[in-house]
């Protein structure tokens, strides 16, 4: 019974050293935003992380350093797929950025 118990308390101690990593990391960023004015962060890349995240307008075009027009033609023919959240909001699929980037890198090489 013992060991079970100094196994539990190990791994909440583990639990606890990531909860304190993701809160310095947060304070971090706040800080960044109080300095910045709350103007939007720049995306970081994201390591190792399974799921894909959704990105707002402004973040593609800053990521592809484009304009609205552009970013609406690109849509409109089919390079990029905005993924409708309701009526008034979409989305882009950041691995399907990264992909669009990748294929116009590969294809300025040649």
């Amino acid at each position: 019974m013992e060991t079970v118990v100094k196994l539990a308390i190990e791994r909440m101690s583990e639990e606890i050293e990531k909860l304190k990593a993701q809160v310095n990391e947060h304070q971090r960023r706040i800080t960044l935003l109080e300095k910045n004015g709350n103007r939007t962060l720049p995306i970081e890349p994201i390591p190792n992380k399974k799921e894909d995240e959704l990105l707002n307008n402004q973040q593609v075009k800053r990521i592809l350093n484009i304009g609205k027009n552009s970013l609406i033609k690109l849509v409109r023919d089919g390079v990029l797929v905005a993924i409708r959240m309701n009526e008034r909001t979409v989305r882009f699929s950041r691995a399907a950025i990264m992909e669009y980037i990748e294929r116009k890198q590969g294809s300025a090489v040649h």
